[in-house]
């Protein structure tokens, strides 16, 4: 059955961020997919309530719920969510693919319904899941593919003091150079484990930054950059339950396609980090 879209999106607006650049790596990569705003004109002057019935049931051939503590409370989002539902009862198929940021329960979805955890995925690792399970390849430009670091990347874990509080805290500082006679528009890092935590990922990313660094970041030739974040206390029992050889690295790409990892640092340098936290 050919269908307008292969997939429909439907979010919540506090949620938008993620959302838009899955919509935009989905649609590079070849894929027909509704986004509110690749659609404003079209949508200027509808009536949505019938439009986005037609939009959700029947024009594609999955829908992606992007399920949040936000989603649930949205009128659009439950009108959405509700038109998904009736397709996969009607029609008795795999229609409804959820992604979850948080545990937000939406009447109609089962629990038992198999899920990705946004948590564990940038944007892009999302959309690229999406286009496998569309059966197609994401299209990863060669330069991503093959390029190494060449003292590009610098990862460190940090000790956090200053005059009046003495040890504070720990962080990952990241370090970035553009040794590139052109500039380079360098994407936020995630990082990468030798053996994940334990029930998750070896894959995430940090938010908490100690200074507020806006990426995309613009780098002229010899240019550096660097963003440190913030490690937790609470989560010492994670970086705990790992194996003592795990080692962790810092990954950053870039908006031309490369991608470049960091060097390796163990975990037991964020615990010794942490220690010195400690009372």
């Amino acid at each position: 059955m050919d269908f307008k879209y292969d997939v429909t999106l439907s979010f919540a607006g506090e949620d938008r961020e993620y959302v838009e650049r899955v919509a935009h790596f989905l649609s590079d990569n070849g894929i027909k997919v509704f986004y509110d705003k690749f659609e404003e004109a079209d949508l200027w002057g509808k009536d949505l309530g019938v439009h986005f019935d037609y939009v959700y049931r029947k024009s594609a051939r999955y829908c992606i719920p992007f399920i949040s503590q936000h989603y649930k409370k949205k009128i659009w989002t439950n009108h959405e969510i509700k038109t998904a539902i009736a397709r996969a009862i009607e029609n008795h198929e795999e229609y409804i693919l959820p992604a979850r940021f948080d545990d937000t329960e939406i009447d109609g979805i089962r629990p038992t319904i198999g899920y990705i955890n946004l948590k564990s995925y940038s944007p892009e690792e999302f959309a690229s899941l999406v286009i496998k399970k569309l059966g197609k390849e994401p299209n990863i430009p060669l330069p991503e593919k093959e390029q190494e670091n060449d003292g590009k990347i610098y990862l460190a874990v940090r000790v956090l003091i200053s005059e009046y509080q003495g040890v504070f805290g720990a962080a990952l500082g990241v370090s970035m150079i553009n040794i590139e006679k052109e500039h380079r528009y360098f994407n936020e890092p995630y990082f990468t484990l030798t053996h994940p935590f334990e029930g998750a990922t070896d894959t995430f990313y940090l938010f908490d930054k100690l200074v507020p660094v806006t990426f995309p970041a613009k780098l002229e030739f010899g240019q550096v950059a660097s963003v440190d974040y913030n490690l937790k206390p609470k989560s010492i029992e994670m970086w705990a339950s790992l194996p003592e050889d795990t080692l962790v690295q810092a990954v950053v790409t870039t908006t031309v396609g490369e991608r470049y990892k960091s060097n390796q640092v163990p975990v037991n340098d964020v615990l010794k980090a942490f220690k010195y936290n400690q009372p």
